[in-house]
């Protein structure tokens, strides 16, 4: 089964800078990009620290996304993998990683790579 992982960081949005005051909300808010895109979210959490910084995780049905964000340094980090289960999503994953790039980083300062994920062999054969 192939998947696609991205992991990206920048500048932290005025938006995302904002939304950090109300974890309940970000988690909302992109749970609606992520369904935008044709993925479904079938749970998320979020867990702030002493610093105001910021855990999200979204479980989606497809895998997972998880975004970092360290309000006091204005930085964010999002890790987003969506496996191909049914079909492709390469599409799908993306138009995700376009709406992230838009909603939580500061236009210019995105940093993504992707790492291909193919069917591997099998690590154990019987």
């Amino acid at each position: 089964m192939a998947s696609h992982h991205f992991i990206g960081n920048g500048i932290a949005s005025v938006a995302l800078g904002r939304a950090a005051s109300s974890p309940n909300e970000l988690l909302k808010r992109i749970a609606e990009e992520v369904r935008a895109t044709g993925l479904e979210v079938v749970d998320h959490r979020a867990v702030g620290f002493e610093n105001g910084g910021l855990t999200l995780v979204w479980v989606l049905a497809e895998s997972h996304l998880v975004l970092h964000h360290w309000v006091e340094e204005g930085f964010a980090t999002l890790d987003l993998h969506i496996c191909d289960y049914r079909g492709s999503n390469a599409a799908k994953a993306a138009a995700l990683v376009e709406a992230l790039t838009a909603y939580c980083f500061v236009a210019g300062t995105a940093n993504w790579s992707e790492l291909h994920l193919e069917d591997p062999a099998p690590v154990l054969s019987r």
